[in-house]
């Protein structure tokens, strides 16, 4: 049993009094279906007062899109009924597939003008005349929804966002303090994956709770370039501690005293809270220790690539808790540098599959297309549902790995929310008279069933029971009850629920291990791309979709336990050859080595045939190709160089922790 909070019970109620007013409001305007206002009241209701508005302005721009599409097919391509579900049907689809590669909550806007199509479209067929009344009605009565949701929980005891942001942030920066203290410390491996799971799995849930700040009404919002400036210094420090451990493992216990004295030092500092000028000199000084150990050994180099790695977490860690201060502080003093990053900091690209997203879309289409069939075969009066409900569902779970357990588990609790309204319908409601006896009967169930949505794990059961219930008793002005029209206005859904269920089983599922080959195969094609191209690309940006794609390998990896090709996969190891490998790139230009060539192409042959499922080429000659290479380059002077240098050290360990150490003496011609 969940534990329910003050929030809890404040959302669930807010929820139930943005339905209701809907749907006093929807009576009162005389509206065909004031039941959609009610629904869609609980639809767009979420727990922060940020996220209501941004879900509200993204669903009220789907519908608008959705209803003009409705408009443009039905009238034209009714007398062609196929070619009318053709159409129909690749427009959920395509609207489906273009959502899923954006997924921020803005996505919500093409999904849902794909299924609005087909919910305005599918049954306005018999009266295509009609369907510019029909769509406009669609539109105000969600619309209607969509607004007293908003108002509702904007003006009643709001949560803003930039409150619970903002404990995010301080938390994920704590994470990164105590991961950095427990590397500099020699913690155990446990602590420190620990340490790095908890870094990599909020980064992507807090650039999603992000894209709502625009719509808060805290002075949060204020600060939205310095919340992605934030997120760009924290998505750095991932690869940068996790480097930072590998160098402290391969040096074990750091017997120089000067460097164990800075690492020292550095601990120090983040267990007084960072402070910005002791962290400039801090800088500083590694800087300077890394400029005075540039010796042509391999111990020499593992050095200096790690006081250079430890250098720039300071930096970005330093940078980082500056930016904290501004974002509990509006009107604290920042850097002119960090302002004008914050000024100029952007959403970061996250992971995209268009593969994946066009095999939803695909799944959609066809789902659509056989309810259609059964709808039009059968000569089913009222079995228009069932294509609307094949696009729902569709729509709904396809950002799943294996979508049909959660449509089951929707169709159930759609199912066990029909004797609830065939018990309001039939013995219930005849018994009452006027809205606020209404109101009386129906907190009851709507209340208790809104307190489970703020839960994740029980939100999509609850909607469930919600949707099918408010659909399935269809409040109108005037109520009639007829138990034949209930049961056929509701077998629609289970023909929709069906053919998603065989149509996704059959097309799109797959399992988790299935899933995480398919995210380590696009960062393996993405590392070999890198590898071999002419030019770096930016750090931060090329991190974010690196530790977006960790965040969503590290569960799936976990899940899969010690099964077949997936063990001994290190998603973080790929996140540092890859940040690893565009340091040597931006480098590049000043090393000018053949041999520097010759190891990135190994590199780039290695995950290319990882990438495609072969066996990568023979170990030895990357290894003896990067050894080359770092003879080559171990004298480098400039700044620029030593950033390649520590860059090259960093793959080798990184593909070969175990090696011995190299040979970096140049034999004579």
């Amino acid at each position: 049993m969940p534990k329910f909070d003050r929030w809890t019970l404040l959302f669930s109620v807010n929820s139930f009094a943005a339905a209701m007013l809907a749907l006093y409001i929807g009576f009162a305007l005389g509206l065909p279906r004031p039941y959609w206002a009610m629904t869609t009241a609980y639809i767009v209701s979420q727990p922060l007062a940020g996220a209501v508005r941004s879900k509200a302005v993204y669903r009220l721009l789907g519908t608008l899109l959705g209803a003009a599409a409705a408009v443009a097919m039905v009238p034209n391509l009714v007398n062609a009924p196929v070619l009318l579900c053709l159409a129909m049907a690749l427009w959920v689809g395509g609207c489906l597939t273009v959502s899923l590669l954006d997924r921020t909550p803005r996505s919500y806007i093409l999904m849902l003008a794909g299924y609005t199509a087909a919910i305005i479209g599918f049954p306005s067929v018999n009266q295509p005349g009609g369907i510019f009344e029909v769509a406009v009605s669609r539109v105000i009565e969600i619309g209607l929804g969509i607004l007293c949701a908003t108002l509702v929980h904007s003006l009643v005891f709001p949560r803003p966002v930039g409150t619970v942001l903002r404990q995010r942030l301080a938390a994920w920066l704590g994470e990164a303090d105590r991961w950095a203290l427990d590397v500099l410390k020699g913690q155990g491996a446990d602590a420190l994956v620990r340490d790095r799971r908890h870094l990599a799995a909020a980064a992507s849930e807090i650039h999603l709770l992000a894209v709502h700040l625009p719509f808060d009404t805290s002075r949060l919002r204020e600060t939205t370039g310095a919340v992605r400036a934030f997120h760009d210094r924290m998505l750095l420090l991932i690869p940068l501690l996790s480097g930072l451990a590998d160098r402290m493992e391969a040096l074990k216990d750091v017997s120089d005293a000067v460097v164990r004295e800075a690492l020292d030092a550095v601990a120090a500092w983040i267990e007084a809270g960072a402070p910005r000028e002791p962290g400039l000199a801090l800088v500083e000084r590694l800087d300077a220790l890394a400029g005075a150990r540039r010796d042509a050994d391999w111990s020499g180099l593992l050095i200096e690539s790690l006081l250079v790695r430890l250098s720039e977490a300071v930096r970005a860690l330093g940078e980082a808790h500056a930016l904290m201060v501004r974002l509990c502080d509006p009107d604290a003093p920042l850097s002119p540098a960090l302002e004008a990053a914050a000024a100029t900091a952007g959403r970061r690209k996250l992971h995209a599959d268009l593969p994946l997203a066009l095999l939803s879309g695909g799944a959609a289409v066809i789902a659509i297309l056989l309810s259609c069939a059964a709808w039009i075969g059968l000569g089913w009066g009222d079995g228009a549902a069932a294509p609307v409900m094949g696009a729902v569902f569709c729509c709904f779970f396809a950002a799943m790995d294996d979508p049909v357990p959660a449509i089951k588990n929707f169709g159930l609790f759609s199912l066990l929310s029909l004797p609830l309204a065939a018990l309001y319908m039939f013995a219930v409601l005849p018994a009452i008279d006027g809205f606020p006896l209404l109101l009386a009967v129906m907190a009851p169930p709507l209340v208790f069933l809104g307190l489970y949505i703020p839960n994740p794990k029980t939100m999509g059961a609850a909607l469930a029971v919600i949707m099918g219930f408010a659909n399935a008793m269809a409040l109108q002005e005037s109520f009639s009850a007829d138990f034949a029209s209930f049961l056929n206005g509701n077998l629609g859904q289970f023909v929709g629920l069906l053919a998603a269920i065989m149509v996704t089983a059959g097309l799109r599922s797959m399992g988790a291990d299935a899933s995480a080959r398919r995210l380590l195969g696009r960062t393996w094609t993405g590392l070999a791309r890198l590898a071999r191209a002419n030019a770096a690309p930016e750090p931060t940006a090329f991190a974010g979709v690196l530790v977006d794609r960790l965040g969503l390998l590290t569960p799936k990896l976990a899940e899969t336990g010690s099964r077949g090709d997936l063990v001994g996969v290190d998603a973080l190891r790929d996140l540092r050859v890859g940040m690893n490998l565009v340091a040597v790139q931006a480098a590049r230009p000043d090393l000018a080595r053949a041999s520097l060539d010759a190891a990135l192409d190994g590199v780039g042959e290695r995950f290319a045939a990882l990438a495609a499922g072969r066996t990568p080429p023979p170990d030895a000659d990357l290894l003896t190709r990067l050894d080359a290479a770092l003879r080559d380059v171990a004298g480098a002077t400039s700044d620029a160089q030593v950033q390649g240098v520590t860059g090259l050290v960093g793959l080798r360990r990184n593909l070969f922790p175990d090696a011995p150490a190299p040979n970096l003496v140049m034999e004579p011609a």
